[in-house]
């Protein structure tokens, strides 16, 4: 098998049915991978009939579709761990049940990845996209103190200098890349392990691509595989920051040393109060709200 395609489903049934659709319709036209690849779906407990969905459509596919059933929802970076456990091939693509797969792109990752000059390449993901189009940001430089600050007081953000800035969030600087459309050698999992489940949500694949890195291997993104994300469709803009957040906090408990940790807190709590102005100052009242109610949460 060359490729084995990831997806967790949560609540997201008409969306997971698109992606599933689309991926199918890429592989099925791909010379290279049309008998060659497999699909793993992991439910985390829907309540929208996602399974009774999927098991239909995996009943006519011509792509084979192996359904997981979780009896509760037990996190992104589970759920994924259970599909890779169950996957045999040598490129693994994590991919989230809101996107949009058109023809080529996942042939063009595997052969990226594996025909690659570099020996080190280890992880790449797709070249997101909106659904207008327009390009979607992901990923950035690895987290340290420097990064972390230039991103959490908005410095990066700055006029003509910002770009400029190493931040956790810039991809100019590129440390880590998003699990939307990440594939991964199975070689890397077999030397580092799986995505760390201590994270329920957010900041796992910051985590994962930290410890690639700090086994020598190379993080990129494809500019020429294009995949469609309808961004925060299963999430609410709550849980994804606050989940933000705590990932860098348990980041930071887990590689840094120990002195940097209150100064990481002062950070977030400092960039969360910034937001909190800011949007108030501007009217935004529903995100200044959002980043109040943070505070005593970190």
């Amino acid at each position: 098998m060359r490729v084995s395609i990831l997806i967790v489903s949560y609540n997201t049934k008409e969306l997971t049915l698109q992606t599933l659709q689309s991926v199918i319709a890429s592989l099925s036209q791909s010379i290279l991978l049309q008998n060659n690849s497999e699909i793993i779906v992991v439910d985390n407990n829907s309540r929208d009939e996602s399974l009774a969905a999927i098991k239909q459509l995996a009943t006519a596919s011509a792509i084979p579709i192996t359904l997981l059933a979780n009896t509760k929802n037990t996190g992104f970076a589970h759920a994924n761990n259970l599909a890779i456990a169950k996957a045999t091939g040598k490129v693994l693509l994590l991919l989230n049940s809101d996107t949009l797969v058109p023809q080529g792109a996942i042939t063009r990752l595997y052969e990226r990845l594996m025909q690659s000059d570099s020996k080190h390449l280890g992880i790449l993901a797709a070249n997101l996209r909106n659904l207008d189009g327009s390009p979607q940001p992901q990923g950035g430089a690895l987290p340290n103190l420097i990064t972390l600050t230039n991103h959490m007081l908005m410095l990066d953000d700055l006029p003509l200098i910002g770009k400029f800035l190493p931040s956790t969030q810039n991809q100019k600087f590129q440390g880590w890349v998003a699990a939307t459309a990440m594939a991964i050698k199975k070689s890397v999992i077999d030397e580092i392990g799986t995505l760390d489940e201590n994270i329920f949500m957010y900041g796992e694949d910051v985590e994962f691509c930290l410890r690639a890195r700090h086994h020598h291997w190379d993080v990129a993104i494809s500019p020429d595989a294009v995949i469609t994300h309808i961004q925060a469709a299963s999430s609410n803009q709550k849980n994804a920051v606050l989940g933000e957040i705590k990932g860098y906090q348990y980041i930071w408990a887990k590689h840094m040393p120990l002195w940097q940790r209150p100064v990481v807190n002062t950070i977030l709590r400092l960039g969360i109060l910034l937001r909190w102005l800011l949007f108030a100052t501007i009217g935004r009242t529903e995100q200044s709200r959002l980043y109040r109610s943070l505070l005593s949460q970190v």
